[in-house]
């Protein structure tokens, strides 16, 4: 769960919020979602298995960034690491 609160009207926007599954297989399954305005709704923008690993999960993140001109911390950002059996 992203440590931000996405209804914090000093939390500047618009904002990304994502969600990084680390799969088998060096992939990993990344979703994202756009926050415009502090109380939302937000928009799914992403929702898709990629192939690379963490480091090109957070570069993905980066670049999307600077795509959309959003936001994004660590704080907004959700890892699972699913490559492991448990």
């Amino acid at each position: 769960m992203p440590k931000t609160d996405y209804d914090d009207p000093e939390v500047p926007f618009p904002r990304l919020q994502a969600r990084v599954q680390l799969l088998e297989g060096g992939t990993f399954w990344i979703q994202i979602w756009l926050w415009e305005r502090p109380g939302g709704p937000r928009e799914e923008k992403m929702n898709g298995k990629r192939a690379g690993n963490v480091n090109d999960a957070h570069e993905y993140l980066r670049k999307y960034a600077i795509l959309t001109g959003a936001e994004i911390d660590p704080d907004d950002i959700t890892f699972e690491d699913r490559s492991i059996p448990s």
